[in-house]
């Protein structure tokens, strides 16, 4: 991730940092360009095994990944890239985004109110990722689809903690009626393994 002139010179450029990813997912930067490709990529793949319910999910879902990223401070997203399997195209995006405290202050504040009132808890024993989860629905191409969104906040190290970095995981549900819900925690017991991996690299 090469940092902007701007934030060098505000002492703002984000540490690089890692995690582990989903087998076939590539970290890429939140463009236009790449948005067109991973498109056209998910098209032809899963039209050619035949599974256009995939696509009309994956589509729509990375066409309002990509526009929210563009409405907020998105330094990278992680999805499958042009080599992965038709196994690894998963219902569901993560991106990372920048967070601010307000006027410069502390995020410290915007932390307790999460785990008051969006149960915010620690990503297992570790202790310096909070981790949240909220249900909604979205209409995707005019069909009503649940979603769970799980966010991860990672304080930014040195900036005493008044920037924090994100991870957004926005999983769309089948709306099969015979779900019983296990695929989906599978999915979240899936992630919150990987996003346990972050670590920041050394300057």
């Amino acid at each position: 991730m090469v940092p902007s002139l701007k934030d060098e010179l505000r002492g703002e450029a984000l540490p690089e940092f890692t995690l582990t990813l989903p087998p076939g997912w590539t970290r890429s930067a939140p463009t236009s360009q790449v948005r067109d490709e991973m498109l056209a990529a998910a098209k032809r793949r899963l039209m050619a095994a035949h599974r256009p319910d995939l696509y009309a999910q994956l589509g729509p879902l990375l066409a309002r990944a990509f526009s929210d990223m563009e409405r907020t401070e998105t330094v990278a997203f992680f999805a499958p890239g042009p080599e992965a399997a038709e196994s690894d195209f998963l219902p569901a995006t993560l991106t990372a985004s920048v967070r601010r405290g307000e006027n410069g202050v502390s995020l410290d504040s915007a932390m307790a109110e999460l785990i008051r009132h969006e149960g915010a808890t620690a990503l297992g024993d570790d202790k310096r990722i909070l981790r949240w989860e909220r249900e909604s629905a979205e209409t995707l191409e005019g069909v009503h689809v649940p979603t769970t969104t799980v966010a991860y906040f990672v304080p930014v190290p040195k900036t005493g903690r008044k920037r924090a970095l994100q991870f957004t995981l926005v999983i769309t549900h089948d709306n099969d009626p015979r779900d019983d819900g296990s695929y989906l925690r599978a999915l979240k017991a899936l992630f919150d393994a990987h996003l346990s991996t972050f670590s920041w690299l050394p300057a």
